[in-house]
C-alpha cells in the first residue's frame, strides 16, 4: 500500500476515533448510563460485602458456641464423683453429703440434689439446691463452689420434712448435667 494512502486511511482512523470519543464526552445521555451503571455496582458490591461479613460473624458465632459445647460435654464425660459420707440428722432435718472429685474434669459444681424414697417417690419437693459446697478439713467455703481434681467437699440439703426409717436414694446433678446416684439409710 503506497504511502499517502496509508497515511489518510491513518487520518480516518483518527478523525473517527476523535469524533467517537467527543461524542462520548459531550452526550450527556452515555455520561449518564456509564455513571449510573458505575453507582449501581459500587453499591451492589458494597450491599454484597455487608452481607457477607454479616453471614461470616453468624458463622463464627455457631462455631464459637458448638466449640464450647463439645468443650464442656468432653468434660462432662471425664467427671467423677466419689459419695464418701452421706447421713440423715432428724434432730433439724438436714441432709450431709461428702463427696470427692475423682474424675480428670475440675471446676465441677453440684446444680441439683433429688433424693427419693425406696418407692421411687420423690421426698418433699424432689429437687433441691445443695448449700455452699465445704472444705472438710477446715470448714471454709470452697470458692466458686466448685471442686477441682482430687478436691474433696461437703454440703446439706434442707429437707423440710423429717425422714421416716427406710431406705433412700439421692442423685446430683452436676452442672455440666451428669447424674451421680447413690443411697443411704435413715436408721
Amino acid at each position: 500500500m503506497p504511502r499517502r494512502k496509508r497515511k489518510t486511511l491513518f487520518l480516518k482512523i483518527r478523525l473517527n476515533a476523535e469524533r467517537t470519543i467527543r461524542g462520548l464526552l459531550s452526550s450527556k445521555k452515555a455520561v449518564s448510563v456509564v455513571v449510573s451503571t458505575v453507582v449501581l455496582t459500587a453499591g451492589v458490591l458494597a450491599l454484597g460485602i455487608a452481607v457477607l461479613y454479616w453471614a461470616y460473624s453468624w458463622g463464627n458465632l455457631a462455631n464459637l458456641e458448638y466449640s464450647r459445647a463439645v468443650a464442656d460435654s468432653s468434660h462432662a464425660v471425664s467427671e467423677r464423683i466419689g459419695f464418701e459420707y452421706i447421713s440423715f440428722s432428724s434432730a433439724n432435718n438436714q441432709l450431709t453429703v461428702n463427696i470427692i472429685n475423682w474424675g480428670r474434669a475440675n471446676n465441677l459444681s453440684i446444680s441439683l440434689v433429688y433424693i427419693w424414697d425406696s418407692f421411687h417417690n420423690y421426698v418433699g419437693t424432689g429437687a433441691y439446691f445443695p448449700s455452699q459446697l465445704t472444705n472438710l478439713t477446715t470448714g471454709s467455703p470452697i470458692p466458686d463452689n466448685s471442686l477441682n481434681m482430687g478436691d474433696e467437699g461437703g454440703f446439706t440439703v434442707r429437707i423440710p420434712n423429717s425422714l421416716p426409717n427406710g431406705y433412700y436414694n439421692i442423685r446430683m446433678v452436676t452442672g455440666r448435667g451428669r447424674n451421680f446416684d447413690s443411697s443411704f439409710i435413715v436408721p
